[in-house]
């Protein structure tokens, strides 16, 4: 390239920025970013906006970034530490690099930067973040650099069920969306009180992404995340369904008529109920219900689109935790107050446990082991390894 063609190039990138800038101005509320494809200039703005959403037309990304790129490891070198002085024109070719490629750690440094030296407001940052996400769903600085800004809010002044939005939309846009649900299990160890309403969306989208695995996986943090809490919901203790079904169908017996109490005689004879604590029986029962209520799911799922990884891994989980979880009350004496263990120690301590434990004491564990163990080689493996099953 020449020495005029590369000055048209820089002055027709500068512009390009610019007008995107123009519009980071005049339309705070922006929502939504894309690239548009598009094979020709057509001699006309590639910048497009219209009812908060961006578009930039595909033809002069490389350009473009490369420009922004350049601007800012230049004001970087030129300027050195004084460089954020510069932050109004920084900004703008900060926009456009992260908007085309939102994986330059070094560019949200810069931004955090930024904010440190209040040449960024946090307001502005978040949306800004989540209109990077509109793009790249599965952004793992975006998500980082939302983290970041919060530990500069107040806790009672974030709204939560907000971000659990965004991780939805970022979830729902991009399958197996580990960064969204990683960041969505650090959004619920902050706001625990929203459980209720997890339970109920996370079993919706269960339902829509089928092998999604990342959503199942998430759902066992929450149940697991419930049990630490001792969380439950009075009135469904009343009923059980889903456990009473779950124990009817080990036992083969009906136990539609039973009380909670003699279901809870059934999976944990003998406990004593005084040194558990009824809190931490009640969320037992509550989240094995759930546990029980997931398994039935897995097996209609399995029934209506076939066989699918998901559904078997889920399964599975959820089995674990019910046996897992009566065995701890069971013993009573394990590491972590009948929670899951937190060190490599703990856990090596209640797997011995797990092993040693006689199953033949309790008729529901007795007969759950005896009917999974008729599910095939592979899943008697597995029980035996992780349930402590020993079918010899």
């Amino acid at each position: 390239m020449d020495l005029v063609a590369e000055n048209e190039n820089e002055v027709l990138c500068e512009k390009i920025i610019n007008d995107i800038q123009a519009v980071f101005l005049k339309d705070p509320d922006l929502s939504t970013f894309e690239i548009i494809p598009t094979i020709l200039n057509r001699n006309k703005t590639p910048v497009v906006h219209a009812e908060h959403h961006l578009g930039l037309e595909s033809w002069c990304v490389k350009h473009v970034y490369d420009h922004a790129h350049k601007a800012i490891i230049g004001y970087r070198r030129q300027h050195q530490s004084r460089y954020l002085q510069h932050s109004d024109v920084l900004l703008k070719y900060l926009n456009v690099a992260l908007l085309i490629n939102t994986d330059v750690a070094t560019f949200w440094n810069i931004r955090r930067q930024m904010v440190q030296t209040n040449h960024l407001k946090i307001n502005c940052e978040f949306k800004f973040s989540a209109l990077i996400l509109s793009k790249k769903p599965k952004s793992s600085e975006a998500f980082a650099y939302r983290r970041w800004l919060y530990s500069f809010q107040s806790h009672d002044a974030i709204d939560w069920p907000s971000e659990f939005g965004i991780c939805d939309r970022c979830a729902d846009r991009s399958a197996n969306n580990y960064h969204a649900w990683t960041h969505r299990q650090w959004v619920l160890q902050n706001a625990p009180d929203l459980i209720r309403s997890e339970l109920m969306i996370t079993e919706k989208f269960m339902r829509k992404h089928i092998s999604d695995y990342s959503s199942y996986h998430y759902r066992q943090t929450l149940i697991e995340r419930a049990y630490e809490l001792c969380y439950y919901e009075s009135n469904e203790l009343e009923h059980l369904h889903n456990l009473k079904d779950l124990i009817s169908y080990y036992l083969e017996d009906d136990l539609e008529i039973l009380s909670t109490a003699d279901v809870l005689q059934i999976l944990l004879p003998g406990v004593d109920r005084a040194a558990v604590g009824e809190p931490r029986l009640s969320s037992f029962l509550y989240c094995c219900n759930l546990a029980a209520h997931d398994i039935r799911l897995c097996d209609d799922q399995k029934n209506m689109y076939g066989e699918r990884e998901s559904f078997e891994n889920h399964r599975r989980s959820s089995l674990r935790f019910i046996v897992e979880n009566c065995v701890r009350l069971l013993l009573g004496e394990l590491p972590g107050l009948y929670l899951t263990p937190r060190t490599y120690g703990q856990l090596q301590e209640f797997n011995a446990a797990l092993k040693k434990f006689d199953y033949a004491t309790n008729a529901f564990l007795s007969a759950l082991k005896r009917s999974e163990g008729l599910l095939g080689d592979s899943h008697r493996k597995w029980c035996t390894i992780f349930l402590g099953f020993n079918y010899a």
